[in-house]
């Protein structure tokens, strides 16, 4: 026989089996709301992960650009002659004086060049991605020296904060402190900031500077 004890707990869990009471409609808003709220808390975090992956692979890939447009450009001007820093409007620069482009003549020996004498042309210009920074863009011609506004520009870099970035310094005029030593090849100094945030941005300003000596150059 089965106890008391046994049947009064048969009876009670089949009554709880049978029985059809659900939630209130006031627990099942509550449950809603707190599902919402976690929802939008995961969703808020969520875009952020991703706008800060976006933003980070934006400045690694400005950040690469630039490097790879210097360590070009040093090739270049290591085996070019006849380099000088100009203004926008193609006119050569006294040393010392930053400028927006730089004028070379590349051999036809040099790595760069293809096989035959180029004349080249680097120079800075607005941004199309960013209106308040600048790029930078080469030009080259077999025939004549190009101008800043020659087609077949090429841009190697974006998001600079300066639009002059070039400077040729001597013994006695310095280019950003620094100043050719004596006796020395001539060199070009260049600084290239990049900033995806424009040239008024406090952070995360990325700077690629180098000086890079003319080979070809006479010593001082």
């Amino acid at each position: 026989m089965h106890s008391p004890t046994r049947a009064r707990l048969s009876r009670r869990a089949r009554a709880r089996a049978t029985a059809e009471d659900g939630f209130t409609l006031i627990e099942l808003l509550v449950s809603m709301v707190i599902l919402l709220i976690v929802m939008a808390s995961l969703a808020s975090v969520l875009v952020s992960a991703t706008n800060s992956e976006v933003d980070a692979n934006n400045r690694f890939q400005a950040q690469e650009q630039a490097r790879t447009g210097l360590t070009f450009l040093t090739r270049e001007l290591h085996c070019a002659s006849a380099v000088a820093v100009i203004n926008t409007s193609g006119s050569a620069l006294a040393a010392g004086t930053a400028g927006a482009g730089i004028t070379e003549t590349v051999p036809s020996s040099c790595a760069t060049s293809g096989g035959q004498t180029l004349y080249v042309t680097w120079c800075t210009a607005a941004s199309t991605l960013n209106t308040s920074d600048w790029a930078l863009y080469r030009m080259t011609s077999t025939a004549s020296q190009p101008t800043c506004t020659s087609s077949g520009q090429v841009k190697w870099v974006d998001y600079l904060t300066t639009s002059t970035p070039f400077c040729l310094p001597s013994t006695t005029a310095a280019c950003s402190g620094v100043l050719r030593p004596a006796s020395s090849l001539p060199m070009l100094h260049v600084a290239m900031p990049v900033n995806l945030n424009g040239p008024t941005s406090t952070i995360a300003t990325y700077d690629v500077v180098d000086d890079i000596a003319l080979r070809n150059g006479a010593r001082s």
